[in-house]
C-alpha cells in the first residue's frame, strides 16, 4: 500500500516473539519482500504506475549492495542489529512525518508517470545500492530508503512512488535472498505461510493505496516505522 515490502514489521516480530537471529530474521523475512514485491509490482504494472527507467537504474546499483548487505547481516552482532535498524526507522519516520505535505502535497496525481522526472542516473544508481545493502542487511526490502529518496529527489506523485519502489526492490531483493540462502540463514518452515499471506496481500494493499492521498499515504509509512523502531528497543530495554 505504501510501497515497502512489510519487512521492516516482519524483522521486529521475528526478532521479539520468534528470538530470530538478525540473519535469520533478514533472510526469512526477504521471502515475505520478494513475494509481497512481486504480486504488488504485478499490479502496479497493470495499472501503468511504474517509472520503468528508475526502477532499473535501481535495480542496477542494487545488486551488488545486496549481496554485501547479507554478508553483513551474517556477522554483525544481534544487539548492534536492532538498534541501528531502530535508529534508521525512527529517523525516515520523523523525516517523513515533518515533511509530508511540502514534498508531496502539490503533486499531480493524475499525470502521465512514463513523461514525469525522476531521479539523475547517478541518483538512482547510488540509491539502488543503498537499497540493496539496507534491504539485505535489515531484511526489509529497501523501501524505507527508496521512498523517501523518490519523494525528495523526483516529481513522482505517492502512488507512483510506490508504484515504482516496489519495481525496484522486486529486481534487487532476490539477490539478496538468494544470498542469504547461500548462508543458510532462511528459515524454510515459515516461508510458505509468509509467502501465501504476501501473494494475498500484495495486490489488495496496491487497490487500498488508489483510495489515499499522497499525505495521508506518508502519515502511514510513518507511524508504521515509529511503531517498528520502539519494538525493537523495548526488546533491549525490558530484557
Amino acid at each position: 500500500m505504501v510501497g515497502l515490502g512489510g519487512g521492516f514489521l516482519l524483522v521486529p516480530f521475528l526478532r521479539l516473539f520468534m528470538g530470530f537471529s538478525p540473519a535469520a530474521a533478514a533472510g526469512t523475512s526477504l521471502a515475505l519482500v520478494v513475494a509481497n514485491s512481486g504480486s504488488g509490482a504485478f499490479t502496479y504494472l497493470l495499472q501503468k504506475r511504474v517509472h520503468i527507467k528508475i526502477g532499473l537504474l535501481v535495480a542496477l546499483g542494487g545488486l551488488p549492495g545486496s549481496i554485501l548487505g547479507a554478508y553483513v547481516a551474517h556477522r554483525i552482532s544481534p544487539h548492534l542489529f536492532d538498534w541501528l535498524l531502530a535508529g534508521l526507522l525512527t529517523i525516515i519516520a520523523t523525516d517523513m512525518m515533518i515533511n509530508r505535505h511540502k514534498r508531496v502535497g502539490s503533486r499531480d496525481e493524475t499525470a502521465d508517470v512514463r513523461r514525469m522526472k525522476g531521479m539523475s542516473y547517478r541518483m538512482s544508481v547510488a540509491a539502488g545500492f543503498f537499497v540493496g545493502f539496507l534491504g539485505s542487511l535489515f531484511g526489509i526490502g529497501g523501501g524505507v530508503v527508496l521512498v523517501p529518496a523518490f519523494v525528495y529527489f523526483s516529481e513522482l506523485p505517492a502512488h507512483a512512488i510506490s508504484a515504482t519502489s516496489h519495481f525496484g526492490i522486486v529486481l534487487t531483493s532476490p539477490v539478496g535472498l538468494a544470498t542469504h540462502i547461500y548462508q543458510h540463514d532462511v528459515a524454510w518452515a515459515d516461508v510458505l505461510p509468509l509467502v501465501i499471506g504476501g501473494l494475498i496481500g500484495g495486490p489488495i494493499g496496491a487497490r487500498l493505496s488508489l483510495k489515499l492521498k499522497s499525505a495521508r499515504l506518508l502519515l502511514f509509512v510513518s507511524g508504521a516505522l515509529f511503531l517498528a523502531a520502539i519494538s525493537l528497543v523495548l526488546r533491549h530495554v525490558i530484557h
